[in-house]
């Protein structure tokens, strides 16, 4: 269980363990709540948030730090050589001042260029394979979040300044 804007890593993780991902809106509290619906065993929130079913179906930093220390004692590698083999991933989010009313006509105006996207919370647009990028207004201050995830550092860095000056240019 984890929130639209968390990376695609976790799919290539979870799809080699018989599992799925569910996604939810962002925040801790719409993957506690899914995770106590669905019966699920973890949730992971985009800002490093680990929850675990079976203990507690909140963000949990001690039962993390305790599971990962189990993991690394079963293992023949050490942390760092663990997640050389992760796939390379790079994320970001950067924010831009804007109403919820204006939040709304970005949005509306992204999705007339962009009509397959996910509009469960804010937008979400799948570039290709390996770069997304996701707006959505914040539900606690008046600004509009941009999220993205790619393969590079290099792509990441032009696909975020691209739906920046897009966003300005719809905001203008």
């Amino acid at each position: 269980m984890t929130c639209l804007n968390s990376g695609n890593i976790i799919e290539n993780i979870v799809e080699k363990t018989n599992s799925r991902v569910v996604r939810t809106k962002v925040g801790s509290v719409e993957v506690s709540r899914r995770m106590v619906n669905d019966d699920a065993l973890v949730g992971y929130e985009e800002n490093g948030g680990f929850m675990f079913g079976n203990h507690n179906h909140v963000r949990d930093g001690a039962m993390t730090l305790a599971l990962m220390l189990d993991l690394l004692s079963k293992s023949q590698l050490d942390l760092s050589q663990n997640i050389k083999n992760l796939p390379p991933s790079f994320t970001t989010k950067t924010k831009i001042e804007c109403s919820l009313e204006k939040s709304k006509i970005v949005i509306s105006e992204l999705l007339k260029e962009f009509p397959d996207s996910n509009t469960s919370d804010g937008i979400k647009i799948q570039v290709d394979k390996d770069n997304w990028v996701m707006i959505r207004p914040s539900g606690t201050e008046p600004i509009i979040r941009i999220y993205g995830e790619s393969n590079s550092q290099q792509n990441l860095d032009s696909l975020i300044s691209n739906f920046v000056e897009k966003t300005k240019s719809i905001l203008a």
